[in-house]
């Protein structure tokens, strides 16, 4: 009985390690904010909800701002002066993009 008692407090010790968050501060670009500033991708132009699948996340000048994929939020991420102020006015820059391309 105390042996099985061990395998099964082994076995959950094991599994709640692997379930739980490896990096519970990872960036916040994946988590989704209280409330995004913006509709439209600053980097494409795309809508940000629908078009290639859930929002990513910068900050700028604490605000959240929504980007389309990771191509955009790269982007935004090497140039938030050029386009952190086109998303504070739901505005874009209409760049092609090659992920959105094919």
């Amino acid at each position: 009985m105390k042996k099985e008692f061990i395998a099964l407090l082994l076995a959950a010790l094991t599994v709640s390690v692997f379930a739980s968050d490896p990096n519970p501060t990872a960036s916040a670009s994946a988590a989704p904010p209280d409330a995004e500033v913006n509709t439209v991708c600053p980097v494409s132009g795309n809508r940000i909800v629908g078009f290639i699948g859930k929002p990513l996340y910068a900050q700028y000048q604490g605000q959240n701002i929504a980007v389309c994929c990771s191509e955009c939020l790269t982007k935004f991420q090497n140039n938030p002066d050029k386009y952190g102020p086109l998303a504070l006015k739901n505005d874009s820059a209409k760049e092609p993009m090659k992920r959105h391309d094919q």
